[in-house]
């Protein structure tokens, strides 16, 4: 598997299996959710640009919200690449009148899991796990997660910051350093690579309520890799 950096928050290209995904693609500026009164975010490092990157063979989106399923982003790639993701996001992104090929994670060309979040009610807390033909597999779990177990696993992708609302706008979205370490923990994996951690800019209601805190500095685990925007990880 060969994981690179797009971005400071969670974008990513993987290759598996000699396939290439583009991950959680977010190169617009902003990012708005429901108004910009409401929660809008910015950038504050450069992006991408999509014609930059190669053709990717499939792209992946994890979840419906715009940092992740990014409207203005998405629509600058080719129609011809299949999107991989779960109902409720294709049924988001086929509004669009974009994109010809739709995957759910099953259909995929490689093995996708997907670990659903306790709770109904939790839009955010899952996971996927991403398998390759030689058993070699990675969890990416961009919020964190709150399972008793985990499958093992060679890579964790996760949040290691903590970014909590009032219970009424959502609760804790980001689980923060202490749930990254239990799930690495959990999985038995040998790296961790951090993702959704970039310090952007808010404003609106949500970013005037919202609360962030960084990961302990101090702790030093070796599992812990910070790639900066197009590092590799080999795995």
């Amino acid at each position: 598997m060969i994981i690179k950096r797009l971005n400071e928050d969670s974008s990513w290209w993987w290759e598996i299996d000699g396939k290439s995904f583009v991950v959680d693609p977010w190169f617009s500026p902003s990012q708005i959710d429901v108004a910009p009164w409401f929660s809008e975010q910015f950038h504050v490092t450069d992006q991408p640009e999509v014609s930059e990157l190669e053709q990717p063979d499939f792209i992946f989106v994890s979840h419906p919200f715009t940092d992740h399923c990014n409207k203005e982003t998405l629509l600058q790639f080719s129609v011809d690449i299949p999107v991989i993701a779960m109902p409720s996001v294709q049924r988001k992104i086929q509004k669009w009148n974009h994109f010809t090929t739709f995957l759910t994670p099953d259909e995929a060309p490689v093995s996708i899991f997907y670990l659903k979040p306790k709770s109904l009610l939790d839009l955010v807390h899952g996971a996927f796990v991403f398998r390759d033909k030689n058993g070699k597999s990675l969890i990416y779990s961009p919020h964190g997660s709150q399972f008793s177990n985990l499958p093992k696993a060679d890579v964790l992708i996760t949040t290691t910051i903590r970014y909590y609302l009032p219970f009424w706008l959502g609760g804790t979205v980001n689980l923060g350093w202490d749930v990254a370490i239990k799930n690495a923990d959990l999985s038995e994996v040998t790296a961790v690579l951090s993702t959704h951690d970039e310090p952007k800019r808010g404003k609106g209601l949500v970013a005037k309520l919202a609360r962030r805190t960084e990961r302990n500095s101090t702790f030093n685990d070796p599992r812990f890799i910070q790639l900066a925007r197009g590092e590799s990880f080999i795995g």
